[in-house]
């Protein structure tokens, strides 16, 4: 027989204001019962910790092994299926819901790359689930469920990005780190997409989505913000003058640093210089 522990909660409107609200936690040891064609209607993350059997997402082609270590990821009003193989294993599972799904799922987080991932620490995962199983028990007031949405947003991050590789294609991680590389080297030329993109000897659409897997943003997104960071040092630490820290930072128009600098940061580059703390 099965040992269970679970949790439910109707989390406060203030919680789910802040982007993840945790409806629902617990643990399951000897889980020996499958989930046939089932939808939810939020979120769901389980975690397996120990024996092995399957998980399959209908609206996707495949059906992955699941084993100690296994993270999988069910959206709302997919059906799914999944469960132990000739025997039982143990889980540790959390319901949730929010506005920042979205985003996460953008980000190929929460089944928005491939839904089942092998996870590189499951013994740190297992811990923030264990955390997440003991807060959702207690959670009455709304600081609770704060802590809640805090712990479940380390879940999500210790879990990672599940991106699917294609043959061609190198881990997204370390492509995209190198990419960074290359486009951060030397700010003050012009940098090209498909130059680096040639010079990793990948194609442009597989350089963005490893920039975007590391950064959430597409090269050019990234090298701006990146650009717009060094000027704020310069700004905030130097007497440099702002046509000077444009150019060290990649912008040969002065008039068009001002522009891009001012529509990202909300002020012109002046105004953040005299804000800026001693």
């Amino acid at each position: 027989m099965s040992e269970q522990i679970a949790h439910y909660r109707t989390p406060p409107e203030g919680a789910r204001a802040l982007g993840l609200a945790v409806t629902g936690a617990g643990t399951i040891r000897g889980q020996d019962r499958p989930r046939t064609r089932q939808a939810l209607t939020g979120y769901a993350g389980v975690l397996v910790t120990a024996g092995t059997g399957h998980f399959v997402l209908h609206d996707r082609p495949g059906r992955h092994r699941v084993g100690p270590g296994t993270f999988f990821w069910l959206p709302p009003g997919v059906l799914h299926t999944y469960g132990p193989s000739g025997g039982t294993w143990d889980e540790h599972w959390v319901l949730f819901e929010g506005p920042s799904t979205g985003g996460y799922e953008n980000l190929g987080y929460l089944g928005g790359g491939v839904a089942a991932v092998e996870v590189t620490d499951p013994a740190a995962v297992a811990a923030a689930m264990t955390r997440l199983v003991e807060l959702t028990g207690r959670a009455a007031s709304l600081p609770d469920h704060v802590e809640l949405g805090a712990a479940l947003h380390t879940v999500i991050h210790a879990v990672g990005p599940g991106h699917g590789l294609s043959a061609d294609r190198a881990p997204a991680s370390p492509l995209g780190h190198r990419a960074i590389a290359l486009l951060t080297a030397d700010l003050e030329r012009p940098v090209k997409v498909g130059e680096v993109a040639r010079e990793l000897s990948v194609s442009r659409d597989t350089l963005i989505a490893a920039v975007r897997a590391v950064t959430g943003d597409t090269p050019i997104d990234y090298l701006t913000r990146h650009r717009l960071d060094r000027a704020k040092v310069m700004l905030a630490d130097t007497g440099l003058p702002v046509g000077a820290i444009a150019r060290r930072v990649g912008y040969a128009d002065h008039a068009y640093f001002t522009r891009v600098f001012t529509q990202r940061v909300g002020m012109s580059p002046t105004a953040f210089r005299e804000q800026a703390p001693p």
